[in-house]
């Protein structure tokens, strides 16, 4: 077996290194924990990787990395009892995906309360990187602050942020530690 025949293509690494972020991004925003997420990440790259020197002919390699991802994610869900089975009619890409954003959603009610109990150092790095999806790198710049700076500031940050919300929510989890539902704390 010769190691060239396996090694990747330069157009996969260049497509990889664009877009590896991305993708990760989205996928911790729709799994239930960072190792899984990790896990088909990884896991969308090896399906790449298999496709050897195929993958450059792929007209839209962003687009197909999502789509396996998404479809990596979709049978997780199957699996794990999430997701209903689908007919074989079905188009993947009009299924109703909101039951399970719907806890996230209404909680979302309580987060401005919470987030205005942090102070502005914490509030003001949550809201820009968890919030609104910019990157720990683009903070340090912005606020001339080092990378591992903001990387603690957020660390310190997020367990103040998970506090507020257990005194300002009453939050249950799943078996799966997601949040399943809450109730907003009465004024």
């Amino acid at each position: 077996m010769n190691s060239t025949q396996h090694s990747p293509v330069p157009c996969l690494l260049d497509t990889w290194a664009t877009n590896e972020t991305a993708l990760y991004r989205w996928l911790t925003q729709h799994c239930s924990c960072q190792d899984l997420a990790y896990d088909l990440l990884q896991e969308t790259f090896l399906r790449a990787l298999q496709r050897e020197r195929a993958f450059c002919d792929i007209e839209n390699q962003k687009a197909w990395l999502f789509t396996v991802a998404k479809n990596l994610l979709i049978d997780e869900w199957r699996k794990s009892g999430r997701l209903e089975p689908i007919s074989e009619n079905s188009d993947l890409y009009t299924l109703d995906f909101r039951a399970e954003r719907e806890p996230i959603d209404s909680l979302a009610q309580c987060l401005p309360k919470a987030l205005a109990c942090l102070s502005e150092e914490d509030r003001s790095v949550i809201e820009f990187c968890d919030l609104q999806g910019h990157s720990q790198q683009e903070f340090a710049k912005l606020h001339h602050l080092t990378l591992t700076a903001v990387k603690s500031r957020i660390q310190r940050a997020r367990p103040k942020l998970r506090a507020q919300l257990k005194v300002n929510c009453h939050i249950t989890f799943d078996e799966h530690h997601k949040v399943c539902c809450f109730t907003p704390k009465r004024s």
